[in-house]
């Protein structure tokens, strides 16, 4: 009896030993690492393995930086915001649908509709509709998730558009 309470004793300890130390092992880095560092390279990475053709957009003074994607007939506008020392906390997607020669198209209402049944973001702008989604990523991301945000975010592109006067 005296065995199998040191056994067991000895059993907790083992397995306490990583939550007594602040949890799992660190956290794999380089090119096998599950999770990805929130700088605008690895993103650019994760988004050209994802398949994605992605280019870099010139940098502006004062401004966080931003890309083009393009996913199959979409150019997609992404940019990275609240950027300190080279990482980022959020990126954002948006593609938009100029309706500059014909303002009087844009509907509120069609808008207003899309927002309260999706998750993305849509709203009427000088002369175009935008459609937006933003992913945190301050911390790292995992490539899955950043592919499965961008997937979603595309068939709400796809399923927006179909509703577009």
């Amino acid at each position: 009896m005296k065995k199998n309470l040191v056994s067991a004793a000895l059993l907790v300890l083992t397995l306490s030993a990583p939550a007594l130390a602040g949890g799992a092992a660190a956290p794999m880095t380089g090119a096998s690492a599950q999770v990805v560092a929130s700088t605008p390279a690895a993103l650019i990475a994760a988004l050209k393995e994802a398949g994605y053709r992605v280019t870099m957009d010139p940098a502006t003074p004062d401004s966080d930086p931003s890309m083009t994607v393009m996913a199959g007939d979409y150019e997609v506008s992404v940019w990275l915001s609240n950027c300190k020392a080279g990482s980022c906390g959020r990126v954002t997607a948006s593609t938009s649908w100029d309706y500059s020669d014909s303002e009087e198209e844009l509907d509120t209402a069609l808008v207003n509709d899309w927002n309260s049944n999706y998750y993305t973001q849509a709203y009427a702008y000088e002369g175009a509709y935008y459609l937006d989604s933003s992913m945190p990523i301050g911390g790292g991301y995992t490539r899955s998730t950043l592919k499965a945000w961008m997937a979603d975010y595309l068939s709400d592109v796809k399923d927006f558009e179909l509703e577009l006067p």
